[in-house]
């Protein structure tokens, strides 16, 4: 047995059997490492004893600070000593600066001189926040709250309000290697079936009930285009599953999510999909690909754990999710209640009749409808919450997925979320406008392909006009998107397409009524997708229709002249035998005599067997005349040639 399966039997937590394995000297690895007979006989042993209850919160060393102690005396916290702690949390630079009392352009360079680039809405970790802390020369306390005990004799540090919160799972992987069946098959909807393409277009977040807690599923598209949306993705989440079909392998994007979890730190569980198609060699294959990118598998004397898996059936799932729920438990997963709410923007558009709405995670504290909050550059007042199953909802807790409606602009996916005061939220709102200007790249008049794109969010729009840039180096003429923004297709839109000459395209949204009828008074055409690849092609099709010309002259026949007939009125008559390839009527000649070339011209007739004809072919014998060209003699060895478009 493992050890959580055997923990479990006993009735205790995994990590208290595997410190008392270690103590005792035995070789244990994990909660996945397997016992064998004689271990399960010592733990069955050893936990028949009685066992002493430790103190529920341990005491620590009080900071110079917090505590003041006179010998003999008790030790208590001077409270009114730390009006704003210097808590070890990850918060944004701004609010780090305000806590050291320092500018944040003066934080900004201080990070910069110890190679960390930082913004004033970036959120700093806490290695960060040390960091300050120590150039600062600032006392410093945990994210945990000092409190006193009711005797006042100890000082001890506990998380006021705290309690644990919900894993956020990010599901990554190549496309079509099975990640939004996996989901399906635990959330037991057919979201799949629902999806055009066969892809996730956008980044979903499912709160999933199952027999082992609740754990929250983000959702990565698939699509070579989504790669930043998978980084934002793998940033967010506690915990990641890497999802490999085994009939597959190791893929491009497989390699580009390892790459994301590694460079964040995320701990991995690796989801082996589709093993009821192949072998059990496949499987073994897998973990031989994994470990060259340094995921060794735990049988291979690794850490990572790997379940095979077949997301169809739903095989193996209930062992991941329980795998799942054991690596959170391991991590201590802990959210503050009592701290406004922080987290992050998974998703954001513009939604008819609600305005500009957002998909946001919390890490600590409690969304409620009337908070006034924050996100990069926007700010604004939540007037409702709405859940991962569509219902309205007054609060929302830590790892709970909620859409938060009353943003006074697009926020950006990935942007750092957070409630403020309504005093900070009226400066903000007064410092800045958060509805962003559109800026239009310089249009060329000539030379230059002008594409306008309106898609239905901030996510897709990236991805979308950074795929454009990519195959926009394929064209012969200049392909440049002059306006990219999200939302319906507005008359304001065709009228820009009109001014500029542009092709506009739509993603995922709509033309209004309005639009649709200016479109057709201006000749404009509106082309809109629900597939990003059908959009590409399109675009492809667009640079191909636009390609330049390139004219060259391709050597199609040769001949010899056998005689020459000088007819009056007419001209010369080369009568040749054709020796190779074909003459074209639509030609033109080069007569070479010996190595010397005498002329050429294009032709003005040709015949054979006295009838015009429009070509002739090796094996027979003709006669031409060549326009400007009368000085043929017997033997002369004729080319003949046609312009035709280069690559044909």
């Amino acid at each position: 047995m493992r050890v959580y399966e055997f923990a479990k039997t006993l009735g205790v937590p995994h990590k208290k059997v595997i410190d008392v394995l270690v103590q005792e000297g035995y070789d244990v690895a994990s909660h996945m490492s397997a016992l064998s007979g004689e271990e399960m006989e010592f733990l069955k042993k050893h936990f028949k004893k009685p066992q002493k209850s430790g103190p529920a919160i341990k005491s620590i060393k009080s900071k110079k600070n917090h505590l003041s102690r006179k010998q003999g005396d008790q030790v208590q916290v001077d409270v009114e000593k730390e009006k704003k702690p210097f808590v070890l949390e990850p918060m944004m630079l701004s609010e780090a600066a305000e806590r050291l009392d320092v500018p944040a352009n003066e934080v900004i360079l201080v990070l910069l001189r110890q190679g960390i680039v930082c913004a004033k809405n970036k959120v700093l970790s806490k290695e960060g926040m040390e960091l300050l802390a120590k150039h600062y020369e600032v006392q410093v306390k945990d994210a945990g709250k000092e409190v006193v005990s009711e005797e006042g004799s100890v000082a001890v540090k506990q998380l006021a309000g705290s309690e644990a919160r919900l894993p956020v799972v990010v599901v990554v992987g190549h496309v079509d290697h099975g990640k939004t069946t996996l989901l399906d098959f635990v959330r037991k909807t057919r979201v799949a079936s629902r999806e055009k393409g066969g892809i996730t277009q956008h980044l979903g977040a499912y709160e999933v009930e199952t027999s082992h807690g609740g754990i929250v599923f983000l959702d990565t598209p698939g699509h070579a285009a989504f790669t930043k949306m998978r980084a934002r993705g793998v940033r967010v989440a506690d915990v990641a599953v890497l999802v490999v079909a085994a009939d597959d392998g190791i893929m491009p994007q497989t390699v580009e999510a390892i790459k994301h979890i590694k460079s964040l730190n995320v701990p991995v569980v690796v989801a082996i999909n589709k093993v009821d198609k192949v072998s059990p060699e496949y499987i073994e294959k897998v973990k031989k690909g994994l470990s060259q990118y340094d995921l060794l598998p735990e049988e291979w004397g690794g850490d990572v754990v790997c379940v095979p898996i077949s997301a169809l059936h739903g095989t193996g799932v209930n062992e991941l999710l329980e795998i799942i729920a054991l690596q959170s438990q391991i991590m201590d997963l802990k959210a503050d209640l009592e701290r406004p709410a922080m987290g992050f923007v998974l998703e954001a558009k513009i939604e008819k009749g609600r305005g500009p709405i957002a998909t946001v995670i919390c890490h600590h504290g409690i969304l409620h409808v009337g908070d006034y909050f924050a996100a990069g550059s926007t700010t604004g007042k939540i007037s409702s919450l709405v859940d991962s199953f569509g219902k309205r909802i007054q609060t929302a807790g830590p790892s709970t997925p909620v859409q938060v409606a009353g943003f006074s602009g697009l926020a950006d996916a990935g942007d750092f979320f957070e409630v403020i005061t309504k005093d900070k939220y009226k400066a903000l709102k007064s410092s800045h406008d958060p509805w962003r200007p559109v800026s239009l790249k310089p249009i060329s008049a000539e030379g230059t392909l002008n594409i306008i794109v309106k898609v239905d969010t901030h996510s897709t729009k990236e991805a979308l006009v950074g795929s454009i840039e990519k195959i926009a180096s394929n064209f012969d003429k200049k392909l440049q998107v002059i306006h990219a923004a999200v939302g319906d297709i507005t008359e304001s839109d065709v009228m820009l397409a009109a001014n500029t000459g542009s092709y506009l395209y739509g993603l995922h949204v709509k033309a209004e009524p309005s639009a649709i009828a200016l479109a057709q008074r201006n000749v404009i055409d509106i082309k809109i997708y629900d597939i990003i690849y059908k959009l590409l092609d399109n675009l492809d099709e667009l640079g191909k229709a636009h390609k330049e010309v390139k004219v060259v002259s391709k050597k199609t026949g040769e001949a010899v002249v056998l005689r020459v007939f000088d007819v009056k009125n007419l001209g010369v008559i080369a009568g040749c035998s054709v020796k190779e390839g074909v003459f074209s009527r639509k030609g033109h000649v080069v007569i070479w005599r010996d190595k010397t070339k005498v002329g050429e011209g294009a032709i003005k007739s040709l015949q054979r067997e006295r009838k015009t004809v429009k070509e002739v072919h090796a094996g027979f014998e003709c006669g031409f005349l060549v326009e400007g060209f009368n000085d043929f003699q017997v033997d002369d060895r004729v080319e003949c040639y046609l312009d035709v478009v280069e690559g044909q």
